[in-house]
């Protein structure tokens, strides 16, 4: 079981191996909870409109321009 040490800071550093597997990088939002004799971190869930904007298909880049340009012509 790795062991992490508590800085002067109160921080942390989270395992190489476990940031790892769990996919987690600087930015990333941890949500923490305690049990009764625990600290329990977790990858926070990401706000549904970051999910959504990682689903989000390369076929529609540039097509904010084409429908501006068609706005255009409907326009005159």
């Amino acid at each position: 079981m790795p062991l992490a040490k508590l800085s002067s800071k109160c921080q942390i550093v989270i395992p190489a191996k476990i940031r790892s597997r769990m996919k987690i990088k600087p930015g990333d939002l941890l949500e923490i909870t305690e049990g009764k004799e625990e600290i329990i971190i977790r990858k926070a869930p990401l706000p549904y409109v970051d999910a959504l904007e990682n689903c989000i298909s390369d076929i529609w880049q540039g097509y904010e321009a084409e429908l501006d340009k068609a706005r255009d012509q409907w326009g005159r």
